[in-house]
C-alpha cells in the first residue's frame, strides 16, 4: 500500500507552518487507518513472498526429528517409527535426505543391512537403524518401541542398549542346629531332613539334611515364573513419529499416507477405479495367463509323480491307465482327486491340464508322461 504526504519541501527554502502541520496530520490519519488487529489476525498486508517466508520459518521441524505424542497425529510430514519401507515419489524428499547421508558415510552406525534389520526385529522386536537400498532407492524406517536412551556418541546412534535391571541381592544361610534334630536356615536357603539318623560318640545325631535355595524366600521379586513378573522400568506408552518432510501444506494438500491407504484398500477389493480403456486392467488380466515362455519340463515319464508347484500355474501331461483290467489312473493335488483317465483302450493315455497354486503337491498313482509346469505371468 503506497502513501505520500500532501506537501513536499525544497532544501534551502522556508516551509510554511500550515504545510508542515498538514503533513503531520496526514501521517496521523494514515496510521489510524492501519488497524493493529489486522496485523495480528491475518497477513493480507504482506506480500506472498513474505507470507511463505513466515510460514516456512515458523515452528519449522527438521527432517529426522522425533515427535512424541499421546494422541495420533494426522500430518503428512510425519511417519510412525514402525519399520515401514518407504519408496521414492511420495517420500522423495526424505529418501533424498537419507541418500545424501548414506553417500557421505555409508558405514555410519545408524545404517544397517536389511538382513541385520530383520534379525534385530525378529530377536528383540525393535531396530533403531535405517536401511538404505541404493539400487531401488528405498529407505526402511527404524522400528522403535519402549524406552529410548540418549547419547553423545555419534557412533552409538541406533544401537540397542542391553537391558540392565537392578535386582535385590539374594542372601541366605543354613547349617545352625536348633538344639534338636532340625537344621535352621535363613533367607533364600532352606533344608529338609532325609535319610536315617547316624551315631557318633555322643549318641544319636540329626538326620542328614539336604540344602536348597529359593530366591523368592529372600525377595518377592523372584516369585514369578519368568513371564508374569517381568522386571522393567515404569513407562508411559506413546506414539513416536519421525519428521520426513518440513514443507508447509496448503489448504488443498492432503495426508499422503491416508490416500495411499485408501487406494490400497480399494485395489484389494475391486477394479471400479480402473477404466476399461486403461492398460492396467489388461495387465491385471494377463497376470492370470500361463507364461509359456518360462515353462518347466518336469519329467518325460515317471510312475507315482510327486512334485511341488513353485508358483501359481498349470500342470500339463498325459496320464496313463494303470492296466488292461480298467484300473483308472488318478491325478491328485494335495491328496485330492482332480483328474481321472478314461477306461483302458488301445491308446491308454489321457491328456491332463489342471490349475495349481503355489506349494500344491501333485501326485499320481500311475505313469505321467511329458509333464510340464507353466507359471502364471503374475505368479510369485
Amino acid at each position: 500500500m503506497s502513501y505520500s504526504v500532501p506537501y513536499s519541501f525544497i532544501p534551502g527554502t522556508k516551509a510554511r507552518a500550515q504545510d508542515v502541520n498538514a503533513n503531520f496530520n496526514s501521517v496521523t490519519d494514515y496510521l489510524e487507518l492501519l488497524d493493529a488487529s489486522k496485523v495480528n489476525n491475518d497477513l493480507s498486508n504482506i506480500s506472498a513472498e513474505g507470507v511463505n517466508l513466515i510460514k516456512n520459518n515458523s515452528s519449522r521441524r527438521n527432517i529426522g526429528e522425533l515427535i512424541y505424542t499421546l494422541i495420533p497425529l494426522q500430518d503428512a510430514n510425519l511417519h510412525l517409527l514402525d519399520g515401514t519401507l518407504l519408496y521414492s515419489g511420495v517420500y522423495s524428499d526424505f529418501i533424498d535426505y537419507i541418500a545424501n547421508l548414506y553417500a557421505e558415510n555409508p558405514s555410519a552406525n545408524y545404517f544397517c543391512t536389511e538382513s541385520d534389520w530383520q534379525s534385530s526385529v525378529s530377536t528383540y522386536g525393535v531396530c533403531g537403524k535405517f536401511v538404505y537400498d541404493s539400487t531401488n532407492n528405498t529407505v526402511r524406517l527404524p522400528k522403535v518401541t519402549g524406552k529410548i536412551d540418549g547419547t553423545t556418541d555419534i557412533n552409538a546412534l541406533g544401537d540397542l542398549e542391553p537391558l540392565f535391571v537392578r535386582l535385590p541381592n539374594i542372601t541366605g544361610s543354613s547349617g545352625d542346629f536348633n538344639g534338636g534334630n532340625d537344621v535352621v536356615s535363613y533367607g533364600a536357603m532352606y533344608s529338609t531332613k532325609t535319610g536315617n539318623t547316624y551315631q557318633h560318640s555322643g549318641g544319636a545325631g540329626p538326620q542328614w539334611s539336604r540344602i536348597y535355595i529359593d530366591a523368592s524366600r529372600s525377595s518377592s521379586v523372584y516369585s514369578g515364573n519368568g513371564s508374569d513378573t517381568a522386571i522393567h522400568e515404569q513407562a508411559i506408552k506413546c506414539f513416536i513419529y519421525i519428521v520426513i518432510a518440513n514443507s508447509t501444506k496448503t489448504d488443498i494438500q492432503v495426508d499422503i499416507d491416508e490416500v495411499v491407504t485408501d487406494l490400497n484398500g480399494k485395489a484389494d477389493t475391486d477394479l471400479s477405479n480402473i477404466n476399461a480403456s486403461q492398460s492396467a486392467k489388461n495387465e491385471i488380466i494377463s497376470w492370470g495367463m500361463p507364461d509359456y515362455d518360462n515353462g518347466i519340463f518336469i519329467v518325460k515319464s515317471t510312475p507315482g509323480l510327486n512334485y511341488t508347484a513353485p508358483a501359481n500355474g498349470i500342470i500339463c501331461g498325459s496320464l496313463q491307465t494303470v492296466n488292461a483290467s480298467g484300473t483308472e489312473g488318478i491325478l491328485y493335488v494335495n491328496n485330492n482327486r482332480v483328474a481321472t483317465t478314461v477306461s483302458y483302450s488301445s491308446t491308454p493315455y489321457c491328456p491332463i491340464t489342471t490349475l495349481v497354486n503355489k506349494n500344491d503337491i501333485i501326485t499320481t498313482n500311475c505313469y505321467f508322461y511329458q509333464v510340464y509346469f507353466f507359471p502364471m505371468k503374475g505368479a510369485n
